[in-house]
């Protein structure tokens, strides 16, 4: 990242999180939950647990381990709302950038104004200055898969730091197994489908080439399946060919702990949900993959614009295909829409409103965002990454659709690493190509003040305005993503 956006972006930062806790000196919102916790464990007292609490506790050990190390600099306390609040934001500005570059864009790695950008990503950035699980939780997320991209370079030594890694990511949220799935998934296609040993032209060899087919080459139904056959022709060779057996048992050992350790833990917990089951028991809501779709669009504008009008006029010649998809989805809005207690009480979520005043505001009111939920959903999983492999884009569709489905509760926050991976996929793909990285530099630079925007109104609107619940009389409530 080039020093003078660095240093503006930390300098603002500071300020921000300075008059962050000044004006909401006192926990705010899960912080109420998750700031009494972490002191209980700085204060030694490891069996105490609030019930209330439905993440597991990596954070808070983690918490732990900074605020010590914090206490060697200054004898004033430091597992205090202040310094726990810090820890996300020293996660956001110093160990996200380094995580961010280890994703490869050809022979480099993301550009520092790609990385400034993600940084900048409003529902991440917001909570940057707050306690919350969400800095630290996609941290350890990408850095699975950030690991996972590297795997034709790495050498046994990285088996350790993947479990290490993987298992702290699971530790802070537990949802973040999808993502080391994906990471294994992706680990796999990287070792053996995608790559050439034979290092010339494959033409002969039909299910290499279906294997690494792109969006862009589909033309019917069969182009998937033939690529995903492919895929598992291409592992079968590779598990036979003797070159790639210590691969093989390289990845088994990288993420198989994980995966035994959180299959135990379903086990003794009976699900994946801890602390206030009842607010939090898994359903279908297949909306919310329309929703994340539509957020995307919103949140990338100048990224997506130059496809736009080419987007309308491919779906204007197909007007059947328009239509059928319009109406599947329709049909998924009336059987599985779920409108969970928190979204239509707690008014100090922005999607209390959407939900009141757009999608609920009739009866009929949801079913006429049919057709702008498949554009939404033809622009982010297909037009804008058209040239990724079919297999990469079905492995994201995949982990989004078990990450986001099951969660009845409409929360911007569970769209953080879903966001975060596409638009890495979309800088890379943009930067791979000679043509487009002329416009993608402009529309990212725009892209940043877009960001900028919205964190100014968001973080501006937390801070500058509060009101009270007649329930609670005394208590400042603010509005937050």
């Amino acid at each position: 990242m080039t020093v003078p956006l660095q240093s503006v972006l930390i300098v603002v930062s500071a300020a921000v999180f300075a008059v962050t806790c000044k004006i909401v000196p006192d926990s705010y919102l899960d912080e109420v939950f998750h700031i009494p916790q972490t002191q209980q464990y700085c204060a030694g007292h490891y069996d105490a647990w609030d019930d209330k609490i439905t993440t597991p506790p990596g954070l808070y050990y983690l918490a732990v381990i900074y605020t010590r190390a914090l206490s060697f600099f200054t004898s004033s306390p430091t597992c205090t709302v202040k310094g726990l609040r810090s820890l996300s934001l020293v996660g956001q500005l110093s160990v996200l950038p380094l995580v961010l570059s280890l994703f490869p864009v050809g022979n480099g790695h993301l550009s520092s104004r790609t990385i400034a950008l993600l940084q900048l990503f409003p529902t991440l950035y917001f909570f940057s200055f707050l306690y919350y699980t969400d800095v630290w939780s996609t941290i350890f997320a990408l850095l699975t898969i950030g690991l996972s991209t590297r795997a034709t370079q790495s050498s046994w030594l990285s088996v350790p730091l993947k479990i290490a890694v993987g298992g702290m990511a699971v530790a802070i949220r537990q949802t973040n197994i999808i993502w080391l799935l994906y990471a294994l998934a992706m680990e796999i296609l990287t070792v053996f489908v995608y790559p050439d040993e034979k290092g010339k032209d494959r033409a002969d060899d039909t299910w290499f080439l279906a294997a690494n087919a792109r969006l862009e080459d589909v033309r019917s139904p069969a182009d998937l399946v033939n690529a995903v056959i492919g895929a598992l022709v291409r592992v079968w060779r590779g598990l036979r060919g003797p070159t790639k057996g210590p691969k093989a048992l390289k990845i088994v050992f990288s993420y198989a702990p994980t995966i035994a350790g959180f299959a135990t833990f379903i086990v003794v917990n009976g699900g994946i949900t801890l602390g206030d089951k009842n607010n939090h028991v898994p359903g279908i809501h297949i909306p919310q993959i329309f929703y994340f779709a539509t957020f995307t669009c919103a949140l990338s504008i100048p990224s997506i614009l130059s496809i736009l009008s080419q987007t309308l006029t491919i779906l204007f010649f197909r007007p059947l295909t328009f239509a059928i998809v319009s109406g599947f989805i329709t049909v998924a809005i009336r059987a599985t829409t779920i409108a969970h207690p928190f979204v239509l009480a707690d008014n100090r979520h922005y999607i209390f409103y959407i939900w009141r005043r757009v999608l609920n505001a009739t009866p009929w009111s949801r079913y006429l965002f049919a057709p702008g939920y498949a554009i939404a959903i033809y622009l982010v999983f297909a037009r804008a990454v058209r040239r990724d492999k079919i297999l990469t884009a079905l492995v994201y569709f995949g982990a989004c659709a078990v990450v986001l489905i099951p969660s009845q509760l409409i929360e911007c926050r569970y769209f953080i690493v879903p966001y975060l991976l596409w638009r890495i996929r979309v800088a890379t793909l943009k930067a791979e190509d000679q043509d487009e990285r002329r416009e993608s530099i402009i529309a990212e630079y725009v892209e940043i003040v877009w960001y900028a925007i919205i964190n100014i109104v968001t973080i501006g609107l937390f801070l500058g305005y509060s009101f009270e619940w007649p329930s609670e009389p005394g208590v400042r409530q603010r509005f937050m993503w």
